[in-house]
């Protein structure tokens, strides 16, 4: 005999950043929603990422600001502190989400298993997931369902994310984009991710020169990584429009959107392009597409994960832990030039025959 459903009235999420793993929570958070439209689902969140969402009907967002930690705390307490929760979903692991869990008030308080957890997160938590072994994070976050004996057929594979800017808003801001261009995101928060500014330039070329697009180069505001975008522009023989450090959040996924496809290594601008359905050429060596690359368009990515793990680190890939990071400063650079232009004609390819 099958378990049904548990039956509970009031939950807790409790993941606040970052962004790339704010997207990979779309699906659990949207099957949560779809299997008890009639439970009240609070989600405490950071507050660029739930300005980046926007409103999900039926889910009701309590804003953590990380640049006002103190007083966060006192008013997630004062929000929360009379609401009884059925359980609590504890999907951060950090001391900063060991505090918050602390003040909430839930019969269960649901945490990762011992093999993913740190920071101490096991001690705030009653209840376990159960281990699964170099899973996606997205699959990882939806096993916390099994918990309510939500079966896997359930599960609701969506990413949306409303479309704040419009194209014609976009276009008119940068008045020098074309109706068919790509992105190249070539930064990430940790600059050891970020590949060789010369090799970005020879495959940014080729994609100009060999299928008619435009290139634009967008990063955050940040003083290195608009340094290493004018790097990257340095090498280069075409002509790109560079936008970097001039888009917000909004105007980044209006600006993926509405592209050919994006290249970039693990960060933000390649789960956004996850939640509006463009495929990304994503280069992977400190991580890998295994338990963070891009969920539909895996098989574009370069991961030189396992190569870098042997080399550097002298392991295999089942000896290595699932957070496990290669922070080796020459991973990518294992990566080479030839082998993103074969996934990027892989790419035209297909589509070209669908």
């Amino acid at each position: 005999m099958q378990n049904s459903k548990k039956k509970v009235d009031n939950i807790c999420i409790l993941r606040t950043s970052s962004l790339g793993d704010i997207c990979h929570m779309l699906p659990f958070v949207y099957t949560l929603k779809k299997e008890y439209p009639k439970a009240r689902i609070t989600w405490i969140i950071g507050k660029s990422e739930a300005n980046f969402l926007g409103k999900i009907d039926g889910i009701d967002f309590i804003i953590f600001d990380k640049s006002k930690t103190f007083v966060s705390y006192i008013e997630i307490f004062k929000k929360l502190r009379k609401i009884q929760y059925d359980v609590m979903f504890l999907m951060q692991v950090s001391l900063r989400a060991n505090v918050i869990s602390l003040l909430i008030n839930s019969k269960i308080k649901l945490g990762y298993d011992s093999t993913r957890s740190s920071d101490l997160h096991t001690f705030f938590s009653n209840k376990k997931i159960t281990s699964s072994p170099h899973a996606h994070v997205v699959d990882v976050f939806l096993s916390f369902l099994k918990f309510l004996n939500i079966k896997k057929s359930c599960f609701l594979y969506k990413w949306y994310v409303e479309e704040k800017i419009s194209k014609r808003q976009l276009f008119d801001k940068f008045p020098n984009l074309k109706n068919k261009y790509f992105v190249l995101s070539p930064c990430s928060r940790s600059a050891n991710r970020n590949w060789l500014a010369e090799r970005y330039a020879e495959v940014a070329d080729y994609l100009i020169e060999n299928f008619g697009l435009e290139c634009v180069i967008s990063s955050s505001p940040n003083k290195d990584e608009k340094e290493f975008v004018n790097n990257v522009i340095g090498h280069m023989r075409r002509e790109s429009i560079n936008v970097s450090g001039e888009t917000n959040l909004d105007e980044l996924l209006t600006l993926i959107k509405h592209s050919e496809l994006l290249i970039s290594p693990d960060s933000g601008p390649i789960h956004i392009a996850t939640c509006v359905d463009k495929p990304v050429v994503g280069l992977y060596g400190v991580t890998n597409t295994v338990r963070a690359g891009p969920y539909k368009t895996k098989e574009l990515c370069v991961d030189k994960y396992n190569d870098a793990l042997l080399k550097y680190e002298g392991l295999k890939p089942h000896e290595a832990k699932w957070r496990f990071k290669n922070n080796n400063k020459n991973v990518m650079s294992l990566i080479q030039t030839e082998e993103v232009i074969k996934k990027i004609d892989q790419y035209f390819s297909k589509r070209s025959v669908t």
